[in-house]
């Protein structure tokens, strides 16, 4: 299945984390989905799809994943993104593609959000709180990882905390990192 990423798993760190392995072919082709443009989504650092006729939302194409690797991207969008096809262009023609949209619960704040602008403040944030909701991958399914998480948000409690509680809990679970 190909993907279009145009967020933060466009970045090969993120990607490479939720993906559980280093995958090859970085630096991703460049390819672009017309008629939209990308906004912060309220209280959230990530970006989200807004339509926006004779604007395009940058990103790359990301094929040859495995069904797990899938499985992880999906357990790490689906709280805030869905999975849907759509066209993109790419070396001058169009391609199908997967990308993640937002579903309902998402609310745009309508502040633009940029890649670059992203990486120099909000990487090495994102990148921790990627290593840690993986760390919930195949010990809670993503409802209960959504409650967890917010919960903790909602308390102040440290995100750290709280995966080592419920993943030190698990078997062969490993907190902050890559299985």
């Amino acid at each position: 299945m190909r993907f279009f990423f145009f967020g933060l798993l466009a970045d090969p760190d993120i990607l490479n984390e939720v993906a559980g392995r280093p995958i090859p072919g970085h630096p991703f082709p460049p390819a672009r989905f017309s008629g939209h443009r990308l906004v912060h989504m309220r209280r959230e650092t990530f970006p989200m799809l807004v339509a926006a006729p004779g604007h395009h939302v940058p990103g790359v194409l990301v094929d040859g994943l495995s069904g797990t690797e899938v499985e992880r991207i999906v357990f790490f969008e689906s709280v805030e993104y869905e999975p849907r096809p759509l066209t993109v262009e790419f070396d001058g023609a169009e391609v199908e593609a997967h990308a993640f949209a937002t579903t309902a619960r998402a609310v745009p704040d309508h502040e633009p959000w940029t890649f670059q602008a992203w990486q120099a403040r909000f990487k090495a944030h994102d990148l921790r709180e990627a290593m840690l909701w993986m760390s919930f991958h195949g010990v809670v399914d993503v409802a209960e990882a959504d409650r967890l998480w917010e919960a903790a948000r909602a308390s102040g409690r440290p995100f750290e905390d709280l995966v080592a509680e419920i993943c030190g809990a698990a078997p062969n679970a490993r907190v902050g990192g890559a299985r």
